[in-house]
C-alpha cells in the first residue's frame, strides 16, 4: 500500500458496515475529535492491534470531521483511496 508522505492510512467503519480507507495527514491527529476517536479505537481493538489503524466510526461522520479539521488547519485535502472493501 503506497501512502502519501506525511499521511497515515486509516480504515474507517462500523463493525456491521463497509470500511473505507483514508489517507489522513499527521496534523489531523492533534485535533481533540481525532484524539477521542483514537481512544475509542484503542478501547475496541486494543493497543496491540496489528496492521492498518482502524477507527470504529461512521464513514460519513469521519469524512465530515476530517473536512472540518482540514479547513481549520489548511494543511491538506482528503485523499480517499478506496471506497469499499
Amino acid at each position: 500500500m503506497k501512502v502519501v508522505r506525511g499521511h497515515v492510512p486509516v480504515l474507517v467503519g462500523k463493525e456491521d458496515g463497509a470500511l473505507e480507507k483514508f489517507d489522513v495527514h499527521v496534523r489531523a491527529f492533534k485535533d481533540p475529535c481525532m484524539v477521542t476517536l483514537l481512544e475509542l479505537a484503542a478501547q475496541e481493538f486494543g493497543l496491540g492491534h496489528r496492521g492498518v489503524l482502524r477507527i470504529p466510526c461512521d464513514v460519513d461522520h469521519f469524512r465530515r470531521m476530517l473536512e472540518a479539521i482540514y479547513s481549520k488547519c489548511n494543511c491538506c485535502v482528503i485523499h480517499r483511496l478506496v471506497s469499499q472493501f
